[in-house]
């Protein structure tokens, strides 16, 4: 017998997610004492600061009847339930329960690793991270100024949009861009990277888990810096986020201002070319031809990548 269709979809579907480190939100959504709810890899998290300032993300759903505990109140740093005030701290254990009742032991919330960096807020899915999180190659984010915003949702896979990091076919077809096409791209346990470099000019890429771009671009003395980065909010519908940045280097604050947004508009122009494909993309790796080896190790770095179900 025939499998049905709903049944060949289901079995297509992966198992988990992968492990790596997904971009939940802005940094600067989430002010002090305040808390903002996100749909992603398939369920649903509360990001909100601790009494320090750190971002900590945890479950969403209140174990007592389920309520979504964004819609709650930040009280000293911890989240607690809009419903009946059930408190939790930030290591998601339930402190306070304004009744009076014993606190049951199973009365916790899955608390996912988190980290702030390039303007965002990141969490590994995972119980504990098994790589860093991304970075830009050729600074430190100290080094750079450094502007971040949200790309918005597409039905896709993250990873479908960070294959362009390793598509230099495209940089030619449909950016315009030189034809690039490093001689070596080293695949690591983690990441892939590689460096194309002349007189003129330099071109670092790195791509750290399977859904970070990062890259260093350098025209004689002048430096700039991205990062293209996506979460599932569940399997085939993902949100992107992206940052660019230029070194300080202590010049003067309109001349730091004029480069940012000249670099600005280069990651803007890209991202509107991309794009329509990417929009309306039913993506599968079809028919490869030899011009797609380096693509061709990524989708295979994909397919090994671990993965992992969310913390419950």
């Amino acid at each position: 017998m025939r499998p049905t269709l709903a049944k060949r979809r289901t079995e297509k579907i992966p198992a988990g997610y992968h492990r790596s480190w997904f971009p939940l939100a802005l940094a600067r959504e989430i002010p002090a004492g305040q808390a903002i709810g996100r749909d992603v890899l398939g369920t649903r998290v509360v990001c909100y600061r601790d009494a320090s300032g750190r971002a900590v993300v945890q479950g969403a759903y209140c174990p007592h009847l389920g309520a979504d505990l964004s819609v709650g109140q930040v009280i000293d740093g911890q989240i607690r339930c809009a419903y009946h005030h059930w408190r939790f701290d930030c290591a998601g254990r339930c402190v306070d329960i304004p009744a009076g009742d014993r606190i049951p032991p199973a009365a916790r919330i899955a608390t996912y690793p988190s980290i702030e960096a390039w303007g965002l807020i990141w969490i590994f899915n995972g119980e504990s991270p098994t790589f860093e999180p991304p970075r830009i190659p050729g600074a430190d984010e100290g080094d750079l100024v450094v502007e971040t915003h949200f790309r918005g949702v597409r039905d896709t896979e993250p990873w479908v949009g960070t294959s362009n990091g390793v598509d230099f076919q495209h940089l030619r077809t449909l950016h315009g861009l030189p034809a690039v096409d490093p001689d070596a791209v080293r695949v690591g346990e983690h990441s892939i990277d590689y460096r194309i470099a002349s007189e003129a000019f330099v071109q670092e890429g790195l791509i750290t888990g399977v859904n970070t771009f990062s890259q260093h671009l350098a025209f004689g003395d002048e430096d700039m810096f991205m990062l293209f980065s996506g979460a599932p909010i569940t399997h085939g519908r993902s949100m992107g986020f992206y940052a660019y940045g230029v070194r300080d280097g202590g010049r003067g604050r309109d001349a730091v201002a004029e480069q940012l947004e000249s670099v600005g508009r280069l990651v803007r122009q890209l991202l509107a070319e991309d794009a329509p494909v990417l929009d309306t993309i039913r993506f599968r790796p079809g028919v490869l031809v030899a011009s797609d080896r380096h693509l061709a190790r990524f989708f295979q770095y994909v397919r090994r990548f671990p993965r992992a179900h969310p913390p419950a």
